[in-house]
């Protein structure tokens, strides 16, 4: 996909931290800062796996998918014009008349069965069937588009979401190395104390950095916390579930991104815009309908009638009878009190409505694309700045360090230079994964997202 594979693997990853707590063991409290998930106490999931769940797991897209096919319905109740509608009737009636038996001499009451069978076809509309058709056929596509949006909305949320944790995963190591660099610089400290060649001062500040090092932990462990569970939601869980991330495999991040050329490209085939073009399609199709209400249609009708009357005096039903038409019906509009003259002026304007909001959405997508071009730019530039913090950082505290061991540094220098690498370090993490989620909303911006791209 767009994505590189990160320096630290998952093993690595959670292999640091077996080497990070019998370190922690030996710290100055001899406990542990705060309660730390481990990897036994999460389920390992790759990014395909997760994006995967969630296409599967997410009720929007349930919804979508139930709302497409009753979109493809909709096409059929249209085409049901095109067809006779073929229909059947019985009545059987029954009766006297009092009055009738003992006032009319010789009055007999006929009992009456009929059945009725019709069959009607439209001849001629002049097309509005046919763009009754049209207009759903283009509504059709229209969710089809919006639905393939909503999965590239889906993927998107997983993917920042697994990056963020990865993100949380990878601060919380370092605010343990940092942890372990602080309560080493500790032990120092009180071992010079004791030897007679350091101050107490050096002890108390070294302290400050070791307190201020475990609250950091304690604030990265919460985040990663939380990064689970915002990713949990994104798959689409009920529950909560812990998950552990592994780094993906992909494109490396240095790859440039282009916007103008991939909005001549991409843009096109953007799914909103899909929708969009469908829409004004469904909407010229439902002026169209409108207009040709003003025409007149023909239908043509066949009726076979079977009747039977029976005679209640002799108990007898008399010889059953049926007879068969056939004929049609010219039907000529010429005054509908305005409907249809309103109808049309009403599907006039919802036309230019639907080609507006395209037109905006085009404006809208284009700056969405130079936005998230210029994200990508910057989170490139402070991943390069970071890694050459960290690198100087680094090299500051090794130094400085030094200096502290032959007693030409004080204790104030080496908390200093520990707190730049730790914030180098955070630093780091933030920039490399916050590229990874600039390149994803990148590729969302362009309508590119796709489950198979996912590494």
């Amino acid at each position: 996909m767009r994505y590189q594979r990160i320096m630290l693997a998952t093993g690595a990853l959670w292999g640091a931290l077996s080497f990070a707590l019998p370190a922690l063991a030996d710290s100055p409290d001899g406990n542990l800062p705060v309660s730390i998930p481990s990897e036994s106490s999460g389920e390992a999931i790759s990014l395909k796996e997760a994006v995967s769940e969630a296409l599967q797991r997410r009720p929007s897209l349930k919804a979508f998918s139930d709302q497409v096919k009753a979109s493809r319905e909709r096409i059929g109740e249209s085409k049901s014009g095109y067809l006779p509608n073929l229909s059947a009737s019985y009545s059987d009636t029954i009766g006297n008349s009092i009055f009738g038996f003992f006032l009319i001499p010789g009055y007999q009451y006929a009992n009456y069965n009929l059945l009725t069978v019709g069959l009607t076809q439209t001849v001629l509309d002049f097309g509005r069937v046919h763009s009754q058709v049209r207009q759903s056929r283009h509504q059709l596509k229209s969710v089809q588009a919006e639905k393939l949006r909503s999965v590239q909305g889906v993927i998107r949320d997983v993917e920042v979401a697994y990056f963020n944790l990865l993100k949380a995963q990878h601060r919380v190591l370092s605010a343990r190395q940092s942890l372990i660099d602080a309560g080493s610089h500790l032990d120092e400290a009180r071992a010079r104390v004791a030897a007679g060649v350091g101050l107490r001062l050096d002890v108390t500040q070294a302290k400050v950095n070791y307190e201020s090092a475990r609250l950091d932990l304690i604030h990265e462990v919460t985040g990663l916390r939380k990064a689970q569970v915002d990713l949990g939601r994104a798959i689409g869980f009920r529950h909560k579930k812990p998950f552990v991330a592994s780094d993906p495999a992909g494109e490396s991040v240095s790859s440039r991104v282009n916007p103008e050329a991939d909005i001549s490209k991409y843009l096109p085939k953007h799914p909103d815009l899909l929708a969009d073009a469908e829409t004004v399609r469904s909407r010229k199709a439902s002026l169209d309908a409108s207009k040709e209400q003003n025409y007149p249609t023909i239908t043509g009708s066949a009726q076979y009638y079977l009747a039977q009357i029976s005679i209640s005096f002799f108990g007898l039903p008399t010889t059953p009878f049926s007879t068969f038409n056939v004929g049609g019906l010219l039907n000529v509009p010429i005054f509908e009190g305005g409907l249809v003259t309103h109808q049309i002026h009403e599907a006039r304007a919802n036309l230019r409505q639907s080609m507006h909001l395209k037109e905006d959405d085009e404006v809208r997508l284009m700056a969405g694309v130079r936005d998230a071009a210029e994200d990508v730019r910057e989170a490139r530039e402070r991943l390069r700045e970071t890694r050459t913090a960290l690198d100087n950082a680094e090299e500051n505290d090794r130094l400085i360090e030094a200096a502290y061991r032959v007693g030409t540094a004080h204790s104030v220098d080496v908390v200093d230079a520990e707190t730049a690498l730790r914030r180098a370090r955070v630093n780091v993490d933030s920039a490399r994964f916050d590229l990874l989620s600039s390149l994803v909303a990148y590729h969302y911006a362009l309508g590119t997202l796709s489950p198979a791209d996912t590494p």
